[in-house]
């Protein structure tokens, strides 16, 4: 049995103009605000830019599929009954959260990267993303629970929750430091 694993795309830059223009206040804030927009808007109709972030989105829908491929090839294993220790119910409940997580970014209109994935020996399935001190895990039990364990050299945080349970504005805020 394999692990699913990709080199995650660099969102940096991205990601820290967010971050400027949300952290900003007063006067000016609101003009360094302002022109940080601008050359946001400037970038977004520049082609060459265009055809970069086009490439990007190509890519993770590339990584998305062979996600999706990774797990179906699993549910055989599982099927066949191949001396796994992961059952097809926690492949499914590993395929709902993925959806589930990618959907809220998806209506922000932001890409989540694809993590690595591996099934556990614990009826378990895992997702973990990694970009520089961040590393998230999201590790799917066969009962339904979810855990979220969160790292970085200065925090460590965890959430549990149920599989189709609401995301809460914890998991969203760390899940959405591996978008773009």
């Amino acid at each position: 049995m394999a692990t699913f694993t990709f080199a995650p795309t660099n969102s940096s830059f991205v990601r820290n103009l967010a971050k400027k223009t949300l952290t900003l206040e007063g006067r000016e804030g609101k003009q360094l605000s302002d022109q940080i927009n601008q050359v946001t808007e400037n970038l977004k109709s520049d082609e060459s830019i265009q055809r970069l972030l086009n490439t990007f989105e190509e890519e993770n829908q590339q990584r998305h599929q062979k996600l999706l491929d990774y797990i179906q090839s699993l549910h055989s294993e599982a099927i066949a009954g191949e001396e796994t220790e992961f059952t097809l119910s926690v492949l499914k409940k590993a395929e709902q959260v993925w959806d589930n997580l990618r959907s809220v970014f998806s209506s922000q209109n932001k890409c989540l990267e694809v993590p690595d994935a591996c099934p556990g020996y614990n009826d378990n399935f895992m997702y973990t993303w990694s970009k520089g001190e961040h590393y998230l895990e999201c590790e799917i039990f066969g009962s339904g629970e979810v855990e979220f364990f969160y790292r970085t050299n200065n925090d460590v945080w965890g959430e549990d929750i149920k599989v189709g349970q609401e995301f809460s504005t914890a998991i969203i805020e760390k899940v959405a430091l591996f978008t773009w």
